[in-house]
């Protein structure tokens, strides 16, 4: 859906044009107060209107060069008319040798000052379709160029991500197809601020209130119009037809709310990422001088090799240590985020990553504070609320690769699965298909006392590994064999029939891991309240310690039930002996 402020905009200009039953009320509201405190208010907020169309209400708003409004003309800009439905470009025909050409019109506004005004948003309406869709806005593609904006009609706004890779709002339209009495467009002020900026420009806002009671007006009296003049950024002109009707009709010119060096300077910092920060926090261990100290993430709070003979400051690479739970606000939203266990990272989409996490041997997650240093502030205290003391030092993985310069050799259970897995991928296999390239990084260990989170990691190992598996295949190659199978049997029975077909299994044998993973997916986390999920849970526990060393342990067995079919299948497929 559009953005919060572009909603209450449309509640009030709702409000706002509905008509009055009181008759002095009635003489209050066509004298168009509340519609001009909205324009006023709203040249102040987040979302500015650049095109509004209701009963009473009619509001457009053009890019208008500064160059152009050097000599105020108030008269002539109250000659204001023009809409965005007007055609940019069409052929054009005709002459001595009827010749066909494009004519790329220009947009006549009805006032000299408005002659290179630029529109932001075009009407557009597909001739000949009926019903839903055939009328739509687009927006000036130079903006959606430069402000890296997309079109997303599910949110009914052209969006981006933010830097905290959440959808950011920045043009929102809603359209009475959506069903809505009123259709709006809004543009959200900072991005328009820095293109207004940048070209030098101003907003130009064009307004009109006619306020009447439709069924009881004829004809406008020969009465006085009068010119309001409020400043030289709001004029208008209004005629008041007492107890019946006016018009209000003006201008307000809307310039950047801030300096030009200011917008500017403001980009040039975000685009370098020297942008005035905040910094967290953290206790760390400090290596370097051999005690537990908190430190900030700001860089004058630490230090690295090449200046540490100026200091006794901490290193940069000092690690800092954290519950596991601070992983669940990743693993609950994996559109958003991603946690990639095989290169150590975690991604916000387009927006940051930590690099070079890892989980010690206590359980504890450990990041270096350098890494820390380049998460927005608000991620870094939530970093902050789950850090801790150190139980134990850095995982052996993380001493070989970031001290020693060393390939670690190490792989754990789910590493040695997603290897296969990644090799089947290439290998485009007949008997196995990958469903989806998400899962690749969907899959992480558990590493809470969360049964959900377990509960969570079966099932992405389950959609990753088993889904995978091709039944209509797999079913062709037991009828070659003249093996019978029944019709309810799933992937895993019928492999484990060709397993004991080829001598690989005994006869009574099973594919325990891919059991379990099913089974945990199929009680746990589909029958989340029952006791036998509650049973599986616990036994884990029981048999394991911990939920983390229970799902290694399974993927051990699913990583060597996982080359055993790879390798049957592998052997059919070349005709060998069994």
């Amino acid at each position: 859906m559009p953005s919060y402020e572009h909603n209450k905009l449309l509640e009030r200009i709702s409000q706002l044009d509905e008509l009055p039953v009181d008759a002095a009320a009635f003489e209050t509201w066509i004298k168009a107060g509340g519609h001009l405190l909205l324009l006023k208010e709203n040249a102040q907020n987040e979302d500015l209107i650049v095109y509004a169309s209701d009963e009473y209400t009619f509001i457009h708003a053009v890019v208008v060069s500064e160059q152009s409004l050097a000599i105020l003309d108030q008269d002539a800009l109250l000659g204001w008319s023009g809409d965005p439905f007007s055609g940019r470009a069409g052929y054009a025909w005709g002459g001595d040798r009827n010749d066909v050409w494009i004519e790329r019109a220009g947009f006549d506004f009805g006032a000299k000052t408005l002659q290179d005004a630029q529109q932001m948003v075009f009407a557009r309406d597909f001739e000949g379709m009926k019903g839903k869709g055939r009328s739509y806005f687009e927006i000036l593609q130079e903006y959606a160029h430069v402000t890296g904006i997309h079109w997303r009609p599910e949110q009914y706004s052209y969006c981006r991500f933010d830097k905290h890779g959440d959808l950011d709002h920045v043009v929102s339209i809603t359209s009475k197809e959506m069903p809505r009495d009123v259709t709006l467009v809004t543009f959200k002020r900072e991005p328009l601020e820095q293109y207004l900026a940048a070209s030098g420009s101003v907003l130009v806002r064009m307004f009109d209130f006619t306020l009447l009671r439709q069924d009881n007006f004829t004809v406008w009296p020969d009465v006085p119009e009068n010119v309001v003049r409020e400043s030289n950024l709001f004029f208008y002109r209004q005629k008041v037809d007492s107890g019946k009707a006016a018009y209000t009709r003006g201008v307000q010119i809307i310039p950047p709310s801030r300096p030009k060096a200011r917008i500017f300077s403001s980009m040039k910092e975000s685009w370098s990422g020297r942008q005035e920060r905040q910094h967290a926090e953290f206790i760390v261990l400090d290596w370097r001088n051999k005690c537990i100290t908190k430190i900030s993430t700001d860089p004058a709070a630490s230090t690295n090799y090449f200046q540490a003979n100026e200091n006794n400051r901490p290193f940069e690479v000092s690690p800092a240590f954290f519950r596991p739970e601070v992983l669940l606000k990743y693993k609950g939203d994996r559109d958003k985020y991603t946690i990639d266990e095989r290169h150590r990272n975690i991604r916000c989409r387009n927006a940051w990553m930590l690099r070079s996490y890892d989980v010690n041997e206590a359980g504890q997650v450990h990041v270096y504070i350098v890494d820390l240093r380049g998460l927005p502030y608000q991620e870094q205290l939530h970093w902050a609320s789950f850090n801790e003391k150190p139980k134990t030092g850095i995982s052996e993985r993380a001493l070989e690769n970031d001290f020693k310069g060393e390939w670690s050799l190490f792989m754990d259970p789910l590493q040695s699965v997603l290897s296969i897995v990644e090799r089947w991928v290439k290998s485009g296999l007949t008997w196995w298909k990958l469903r989806d390239e998400a899962l690749l990084e969907r899959v992480n260990t558990p590493r809470t006392a969360s049964s959900d989170e377990w509960a969570g990691a079966f099932m992405d190992l389950s959609k990753l590994v088993i889904e995978g598996f091709q039944v209509r295949v797999i079913r062709a190659r037991l009828k070659e064999m003249n093996i019978a199978f029944d019709k309810d049997e799933k992937s895993i029975a019928l492999i484990e029939k060709l397993l004991r077909a080829r001598s690989k299994i005994d006869q009574e044998q099973r594919l325990g891991g891919l059991r379990t993973v099913q089974l945990i997916r199929s009680k746990k986390s589909a029958h989340s309240g029952s006791s036998e999920a509650g049973y599986l849970a616990n036994a884990a526990l029981k048999e394991h310690g911990t939920y983390s060393a229970h799902f290694e342990y399974v993927c051990r067995n699913v990583a060597s039930e996982l080359n055993l079919i790879e390798g049957t299948f592998s052997q059919m497929q070349n005709g060998a002996d069994k």
